[in-house]
Formats: structure tokens, sequence, C-alpha cells
């Protein structure tokens, strides 16, 4: 009898507190007793942090705050949607994911360390934008995580804006794996560390075991131990 509320309760406690607001999405880390980097997602089209930041969950609060801004383009979809893309440049979605911190400080106050080293994901729409953010900010984000997107990215301009690591990933069917194999190879011959990730059988969307392929992918562009993802599971 003890357990049928008693294990819900457990399972409550063991997820990482979490804020949402019009700004997005944030979790705190599993360890605030010292400062924590932020490691922002970028979400794609016809998407919302609501929808898509607890995927990552258990990948980022290991290493840091896990920061989830909203697109600053809306998008029409159904009533009571939220759905938005990112369009313009760097700096405005740099003003999104300046606002998103403001707010993912409230989680444990004076332990976002918003000076880095930091951490980037974009996804589609967003793995763009997080490319570009990372370019512009000297120093700010070693670590690059991009799915899901073709792209044109200069390993010189990367790595002089201090990007150490970059991690590109897509599903086996979607229309961006062979492009971003092929950048992954162009990147590395540059000189810039990078890794090229299946996310499995499927195409432009999350595979169940997301999860457990980011953590992977962010303690690789890290330079952690991906063991430290196990004390996140739910």
């Amino acid at each position: 009898m003890i357990a049928r509320w008693l294990f819900p309760i457990l399972a409550l406690l063991a997820r990482p507190a979490h804020t949402q607001g019009p700004w997005g999405v944030a979790y705190r880390p599993l360890d605030t007793t010292v400062p924590r980097p932020a490691i922002v997602f970028l979400h794609g089209m016809w998407a919302s942090p609501e929808d898509s930041c607890n995927v990552f969950a258990r990948a980022a609060t290991p290493f840091g705050f896990l920061v989830c801004p909203r697109g600053n383009a809306p998008l029409e979809g159904p009533e009571g949607t939220h759905w938005k893309m990112w369009k313009g440049t760097y700096v405005d979605a740099e003003r999104q994911i300046t606002a998103a911190l403001d707010a993912a400080q409230a989680l444990a106050p004076g332990k976002l360390d918003r000076a880095g080293p930091g951490t980037l994901i974009g996804y589609s729409n967003g793995a763009y934008f997080a490319a570009a953010v990372a370019g512009a900010e000297r120093g700010r984000w070693p670590g690059l995580v991009l799915l899901s997107m073709k792209l044109d990215l200069d390993a010189g301009r990367l790595m002089a804006a201090g990007v150490k690591r970059v991690l590109l990933a897509a599903g086996d069917h979607d229309e961006s794996q062979p492009s971003m194999r092929a950048l992954a190879e162009q990147l590395a011959a540059r000189g810039l560390a990078t890794r090229f990730m299946s996310l499995g059988p499927g195409g432009h969307e999350f595979p169940a075991d997301m999860p457990s392929r980011m953590c992977e992918a962010v303690a690789w562009v890290r330079e952690a131990d991906p063991a430290e993802c196990s004390g996140s599971r739910r």
C-alpha cells in the first residue's frame, strides 16, 4: 500500500526542478552546490520549448542549467499551440537566449555561470542559429551539438570564436543526413574536433532514445564523462 503512493512521489522528487514562461523553459542542474554553466537548446520550426525541452533534461542537468528559449517568430497552428521558429540574425537569437538566461537564474540564485563554458544545442531551424551565435560570441560556447539541418560552417571562424568540439547528428532517413556526415568530415579535416552521430533509423524527428543519445552528445562536446548522466535517470 505504501509503495502505491511513495514511488510516484519519489519519482517526482528525482526530476530536476524547472520553470517556464513566455521566454521559454529551463531546468535546474542536479547539483547546485557550485556555479554551473548554461546548456542552451534552440528548438526547430513548428515546435516550442514546452514540447521539446524535457527531452534534453537528462542530458543537460548533470552538467548545468538546461535553458530552452522560445523562438522569435510565430507560426500559425491549431488554437492553443505556441509554435515558433527562428528568424533574423544571431542578434535576434541572442536576445531570446539572454531573456531565458535571466529567467533561469531564479531556479538557483547565484549559481548560473553565464560566462561559460557553455554548450549550444540546436535542432533543425534552431541548429543554424546555434551555430551563428557560437561563431559570434567569442569564447562563450566551446561545445556545439547541431541536429538535423543542412549547414555550411566555417571551421576557421568557429575555432577563432573558441569553439572546440562540434557534434553533428541526424536520423538515417533525414534529408540532412548525407550533408551533415560530409560536413563532419570537412570540419575535422580543417582541425576542428568534430563527430557525426546517427539518431537511428528514423527521419526528421526525435527517436525514442533521444535522451540517452543526447547525454552522450553533450558529454562529448563538454569533454565530460557520459556516466554522469546516470544520476538523472527517471
